[in-house]
């Protein structure tokens, strides 16, 4: 999640020791720098720019610093505002996940899906950015998710599942075969949550920038992200936590998604499961967002006059890409031959984790690491 995810790249490096991974060295190029452009402004100026520097979930990265900037200065928003947050966020996650999906499944060189996400993305535009999508938008996002062949319906249970799986939709075809890959990169979640956000904010506040790029919380370093919230529905228990598993994951929530916008436009939904904040200190706000990719941190620190003394922004991928992380206990261990075949697997599952920049995937042989 950067200001310019054209010009960053993640580099997983798979290390092996015979036909076993024993370690992933993952590196990447990230920009630091937004935390000190934002030393000495308002908190206005910087709300209003964090949405025009990211490409990807700008959105969330928009909602995430307003409710910090609220959380430093004590004020509680209202619940219109935050029910317009929230629709605003689902409905941008639906977006980047099916995307995602589409991308990683080979499906965007299908012009029929193509088209189709395109005209959900128009969908998913609100009109009125100060609202919640209205109930006509609302209902156009469910015929265009049904026009896809999601429903919440196909996801019911896992029979449901195993029907959509065997039908014509374009996505199921293209989730078919992965049902063979249900065990790779299988491994045992600690989700990040709510929990975790006193102890994480204290260590932003102490440590700055070198905890945003390689957090941990006393050495545990949890995985975020769709999975994480979906991973004890009863479909995705049963298929698993490895790569079918994950995407899984990601076709409930997208499915599930018209009936979350219904019930934050009408106040039946607890906004606080997608849009969160606290103040931990005297002028020291924290923010967490349930986005695409995760649980994504924005904290802002105001001095005496009110203007910025320290933001920084904790994403998603710095928890999924850590290399002790979820994707690194995903693969340590596992079976893997140097082929194109397995690199390919991989790059799936790679994929499946979503970091927000491209990736790069290379073996390497232990003696060689």
């Amino acid at each position: 999640m950067t200001a310019a995810p054209g010009e960053d790249r993640i580099e997983v490096g798979i290390v092996r020791r015979g036909d076993r991974v024993v370690r992933l060295d993952i590196t990447a190029r990230r920009p630091i720098g937004i935390g000190r452009l934002a030393q000495g402004k308002s908190g206005e100026t910087i709300v209003a720019l964090v949405p025009r520097l990211f490409a990807l979930c700008a959105s969330a990265q928009g909602v995430a610093a307003a409710q910090a900037l609220a959380a430093a200065r004590g004020i509680s928003l209202g619940p219109a505002i935050v029910a317009a947050q929230a629709s605003a966020v689902l409905a941008e996650r639906m977006i980047e996940l099916l995307r995602g999906t589409v991308l990683l499944l080979g499906g965007g060189g299908s012009p029929a899906l193509t088209h189709q996400l395109r005209d959900l993305m128009i969908a998913a535009r609100p009109s009125n950015p100060a609202a919640p999508l209205d109930d006509d938008a609302i209902a156009c996002i469910a015929q265009r998710l049904e026009a896809l062949g999601l429903t919440p319906d196909s996801f019911a249970d896992v029979a449901a599942c195993r029907r959509w799986l065997g039908s014509d939709a374009l996505l199921a075809e293209l989730h078919r075969p992965l049902v063979a890959e249900a065990e790779f990169g299988a491994a045992a979640v600690d989700p990040l949550t709510a929990a975790d956000d006193v102890i994480l904010g204290e260590r932003l506040i102490a440590l700055g920038p070198s905890f945003a790029v390689r957090p941990d919380l006393a050495g545990r370093v949890p995985e975020t992200g769709a999975f994480a919230r979906n991973a004890h529905h009863p479909v995705v228990a049963a298929f698993g936590s490895g790569l079918f598993g994950r995407l899984l994951a990601r076709l409930i929530e997208i499915a599930a998604t018209p009936e979350q916008l219904r019930a934050v436009r009408h106040g039946d939904a607890d906004a606080a499961a997608v849009v969160q904040s606290m103040r931990l200190d005297d002028g020291i706000g924290l923010a967490a967002v349930e986005c695409a990719r995760g649980r994504l941190y924005h904290l802002m620190a105001l001095d005496a006059e009110g203007a910025i003394r320290q933001f920084e922004i904790l994403a998603p991928t710095e928890w999924n890409f850590h290399p002790g992380g979820p994707l690194a206990r995903a693969l340590v261990g596992t079976k893997l031959q140097a082929s194109e075949a397995d690199r390919r697997r991989v790059e799936r599952l790679v994929a499946a984790f979503d970091p927000c920049v491209g990736f790069d995937v290379r073996f390497r042989e232990v003696a060689d690491a």
